[in-house]
């Protein structure tokens, strides 16, 4: 529900696919545990005056910002401040989207809420947490399909500067995505991501509208966000819907953090959803998606393997994985590297319509121990709810009867009993809570670490979930880009402070030495130069440690990184061979026009050319712009022919682009294969039964082919054609087994069989002399598919 305590707040806008079709009343919630009343102030877009300033903001006594207020109303549906229109969708905007702060630098929650009469949404601001350079684009994969619902059925994302001179670029989406150019719902050039400018306070909304293309469904998930200076995002669905075939939708919104601010540790709370059904291929209501960050991420539900994704890949982890199927059973996620999660669930029952979603916080030993307060907890926009519900993630070694939750109506503070815990399986050291039918301000405060969330229901048609807790006690590090942002002109710095110890590692192990706040990448005064590679820092504060989120240095120079692999090296006739070519982007700034060349070895025979991105068109693989840490792949799939020529042969791949490739990194373009062809040694043995014949005479002619190796010999052909005089007698001839015999054209064809190393088979050609004017025909081997030691199939000889 409520996002994080802060002196300041930033709500980006988003885009609803038409006017009031997912939000029509909206409000933004204000609330603080201050007890001495101070005002915020509002800011649009770039203004650098307020809007309007709320005054009395206090514990006790939380503000609301609506279509009620007389300075500054917060109109219904697309009043282009929270909520865009086609024409301010695709575009640069100095007026839309909010920033709140509080002048004397009190920290306050704020959360919007929309609803319209059928949908509810709810999205947590982050406060300074939700500031960052590098970021995924989340949500809920956007699966609802049909004809009369596909105009409505919409995803977004929408960022907002809080710096002049910022350069965002959005990539990594599927190649077939479609967004919309104000009027032109897939209109925009997909160039336009590549490089958008935003100064502070100017915003930028991308809508991928399902009815545009299929790919618009998921092919945005996980696609990258990066920024040289911070920003703030929100994503999420206006509407989303999770049921091909079906117009169920709902809202599901949320405002996501950074990478520097993730981490590899969840709990979910299950609403009141249902699982998928496998045997239908249908997912359900109530589950978690992880995003990895990261390549070979390996994701765990209860401490059981989910599988492994890459970098920009999603992951459902099906709701059968919580602790029961009723509301308020939890789970416990964890990943091997930092990873986003979200967390689809269902406000009313059996009803899927009624989907909302959270953007989840990882949880930790740093957690706080308070939440205080969520207010008008049953209120959403102006509307009674009919589901109002808080879920609790606490330390286990905290007793439950330590952990107090109030609720305050007017003047009446009431507190709230606890059910009984509920234990995830995979983890000892979490329990969770789920409290139904609140209403009013809520405070819950504990001896120990606690994360709160929020349930709700609106009616019987719309669904709202909303998260708090968690981000402020996470350790952020970032490059500093005053010093340049880059390899070798920067440092790093945990941003957090107050930590007891500080260890920097650099891909994964501990750095010598580097146990301050700052790490230099170059220090003169130890002589060290860490040069690139990913780093985070573990805090350690009493005897609670955590790491921070990764972060990737680059080259200030361009810097193509090469590398070209091959599944097997050592290869023979008809073996398969998968070569795979990895291009990456180690340089800070993009490059453009980037094509990597590929001569391919003509000993092999080409079967498939798959690029993960650009076209292929051989020798050439054309990419075009590819951004800072991007990584592409090409899959050549190739057969060796039968009777290869042998030898090692050698492929190497080239680039080129417009910027000139400082070569910082070493590349590894070059890959040898080794062919050895297969080889057999026939040896063939004619002979007939007579030597002097006479007209009416039978002639028997016998063939022994014998196989000398070293391998098996197959699709072998002897030929031998009778000559005149001499007519075939089919009644007196032997053919072996599986093989066959043609008169006509002479062709023994032994390729049903497999002429194994020392083995012999044998032909006998029975013929009726028919003159005595003949010759005796030639025999040969015909044909093979290995090389023959001794011989040259089809010769005549």
């Amino acid at each position: 529900m409520y996002g994080q305590l802060d002196s300041e707040h930033f709500l980006p806008p988003l885009k609803q696919v038409s006017n009031n079709a997912a939000i029509k009343q909206q409000a933004v919630y204000f609330s603080t545990p201050e007890t001495t009343a101070f005002s915020i102030e509002i800011y649009r877009g770039s203004s650098l005056t307020p809007a309007v300033t709320l005054t009395g903001l206090e514990k006790g006594n939380p503000l609301i910002l609506d279509s009620s207020n007389a300075t500054f109303p917060l109109s219904d549906g697309d009043n282009n401040i929270t909520l865009v229109t086609n024409t301010n969708t695709g575009v640069v905007l100095n007026n839309a989207g909010l920033r709140i702060v509080a002048p004397g630098g009190q920290k306050f929650y704020v959360n919007y809420r929309g609803r319209s009469n059928s949908q509810a949404g709810s999205l947590t601001s982050k406060g300074e947490k939700a500031k960052g350079l590098n970021f995924r684009w989340g949500g809920i994969p956007n699966l609802a399909r049909s004809n009369n619902a596909g105009t409505l059925i919409s995803t977004s994302l929408g960022m907002m500067a809080t710096e002049d001179g910022t350069i965002v670029r959005v990539f990594g989406f599927n190649p077939g995505c479609k967004f919309r150019l104000q009027g032109a719902r897939g209109g925009m050039p997909l160039s336009t991501l590549n490089s958008i400018s935003l100064d502070k306070g100017e915003s930028f909304v991308i809508e991928a509208n399902v009815k545009e293309t299929d790919a618009n469904r998921d092919g945005w998930l996980g696609s990258s966000i990066t920024s040289n200076k911070p920003i703030v995002i929100s994503n999420g669905g206006l509407n989303v819907g999770i049921r091909d075939g079906s117009a169920s939708r709902d809202v599901g919104i949320d405002q996501p953090v950074g990478l520097a601010a993730l981490g590899r540790e969840y709990v979910f709370v299950r609403g009141t959803g249902i699982n998928g059904d496998v045997s239908l291929n249908r997912i359900g209501t109530e589950f978690p998606i992880i995003v990895a960050t990261a390549d070979g991420t390996e994701v765990f539900a209860g401490g059981v393997s989910q599988g492994i994704i890459n970098n920009g890949d999603y992951k459902i982890i099906d709701g059968s994985n919580y602790s029961s199927n009723v509301p308020g059973a939890s789970m416990y996620v964890t990943t091997s590297k930092d990873a986003y999660a979200y967390q689809c669930l269902q406000g009313a029952a059996g009803k899927i319509y009624t989907i909302g979603m959270n953007f989840i916080a990882p949880v930790n030993c740093l957690l706080p121990s308070l939440m205080d307060e969520i207010s008008d907890i049953d209120k959403i926009a102006g509307s009674s709810t009919n589901i109002s519900a808080v879920t609790i993630i606490a330390s286990r070694a905290t007793d439950p009867s330590n952990i107090i939750v109030n609720q305050t109506i007017g003047n009446t503070t009431t507190q709230i009993a606890l059910p009984s815990p509920v234990y995830p399986a995979g983890t000892l050291d979490w329990q969770t809570f789920y409290i139904d039918g609140l209403e009013g301000e809520i405070d819950i405060v504990s001896t120990g670490n606690i994360a709160i969330g929020t349930f709700m229901s609106l009616g019987t048609a719309a669904g709202v979930a909303g998260y708090f807790s968690g981000f402020d006690t996470i350790p952020v590090v970032e490059v500093e880009i005053s010093d340049g942002g880059c390899y070798p002109r920067t440092s790093l710095q945990e941003a957090t402070g107050g930590f007891d110890a500080y260890q920097w590692y650099q891909d994964g192990v501990a750095i010598s030495g580097e146990t301050n706040q700052k790490l230099l990448l170059i220090n003169a005064s130890t002589g060290k130069d860490l040069g690139l590679g990913d780093f985070y820092v573990k805090v350690t504060k009493g005897t609670c440690s955590y790491d921070s989120g990764v972060v990737s240095i680059y080259n200030c120079d361009p810097d193509i990184v090469l590398t070209k692999i091959a599944d097997e090296n050592n290869l023979t006739d008809e073996d398969t061979v998968t070569f795979k070519v990895q291009v990456e982007s180690s340089g800070i700034d993009p490059v453009s026009n980037l094509v990597i060349n590929d001569a391919f070895p003509g000993e092999l025979d080409l079967v498939s050319v798959t690029p993960s991105f650009g076209t292929w068109l051989s020798p050439n693989w054309t990419i075009g712009a590819m951004n800072s840490g991007q990584v592409h792949t090409l899959i050549i799939e190739a057969k060796v022919p039968q009777k290869p020529s042998e030898g090692t042969f050698t492929n190497t791949v080239t680039n080129s682009q417009d910027q000139v490739d400082s070569n910082q990194t070493t590349d590894d373009p070059i890959e040898n294969v080794t062919i050895t062809a297969k080889k057999i040694d026939l040896n063939l043995v004619k002979t007939v039964d007579k030597q002097v014949v006479k007209l009416g005479d039978t002639v028997i002619f016998t063939l022994i082919l014998k196989n000398s190796g070293p391998t098996a010999a197959s699709g072998v052909q002897v030929k031998d054609v009778l000559p005149l005089g001499l007519t075939y007698s089919l009644g007196d001839s032997v053919i072996p087994l599986n093989t066959t015999y043609d008169p006509v054209s002479g062709i023994w064809d032994l390729s049903g069989i497999l002429i194994s190393n020392g083995s012999s088979i044998v032909l006998e050609i029975g013929a009726k002399v028919d003159s005595v004017n003949f010759k005796l025909n030639k025999t040969e081997v015909y044909k093979t598919e290995q090389l023959d030691l001794d011989s040259v199939p089809g010769n005549d000889n």
